[in-house]
């Protein structure tokens, strides 16, 4: 009789082990799906604008927000129209090199600086690089996370347009904090809607919502070019 109980302890004692590594696998699958789905939705696309802003915390208040609007054009072109807290500075930059353009003032577009892709000026308050906003770097950051971390409880939800589920990651600036993060998907484009970022004991870090985008609008090359000089009508051809 005592060998039976102990052999239904064991069985008990080993049955919920096995069941979570169940559920980390298929979170981890299911992750690793909707970075399929973004890369695909990636591989479609020509260009895109959207509006960014990104809010962030200290001691769980928010301390700094950041409002600009981002234009990306394939391969590796990016434009970058601050609205604040540096409103009329717009940033150049080319996927690969080691510096960027900064233009201050949109009155005076030939008043410009070249200066490194990692001077401060060019950082978020997170410490995020121009070139760390490539949606490659993202889908980086997701598959490397959600193949070398456990994955368990990443609570997936659907609104009907918005998916989001929990992530747990290495810091996306350095990787190497751990974090939580929660991603929103919009499953209308399986591009990012919004990203919330906290540290193991579940502060709030920073909050980054995407908004307004357009796919694939008619992006001229020499709108991603420094020295281009803005229509009153716009950069956008019919």
């Amino acid at each position: 009789m005592k060998r039976c109980i102990l052999m239904i302890a064991i069985a008990l004692l080993t049955l919920h082990p096995l069941d979570c590594r169940a559920q980390g696998g298929m979170d981890r699958e299911r992750i690793l799906e909707v970075a399929n789905r973004i890369e695909e939705a990636y591989g479609k696309l020509r260009s895109y604008a959207c509006d960014i802003e990104g809010i962030y915390f200290k001691s769980s208040r928010e301390s700094e927000r950041y409002d600009f609007r981002f234009y990306f054009r394939k391969p590796d072109r990016f434009r970058i129209e601050f609205r604040s807290p540096y409103p009329g500075v717009t940033i150049f930059y080319t996927e690969g090199e080691n510096e960027v353009t900064s233009r201050p003032l949109a009155v005076f577009p030939s008043v410009q600086f070249r200066l490194s892709v990692n001077n401060p000026l060019f950082k978020s308050p997170s410490g995020q690089a121009v070139n760390q906003l490539h949606l490659r770097y993202f889908l980086g950051f997701l598959r490397d996370n959600a193949r070398n971390l456990p994955q368990e409880n990443a609570d997936f939800k659907f609104d009907g347009e918005i998916l989001s589920f929990r992530l747990n990651a290495k810091d996306y600036v350095k990787g190497q904090v751990p974090e939580r993060y929660r991603i929103y998907i919009d499953s209308r484009l399986w591009l990012p809607a919004r990203f919330e970022r906290f540290d193991l004991a579940g502060t709030a870090l920073e909050f980054t919502i995407f908004s307004n985008y357009r796919i694939n609008p008619a992006l001229d090359g020499a709108f991603f070019d420094h020295g281009y000089q803005d229509p009153i009508a716009g950069p956008v051809r019919p």
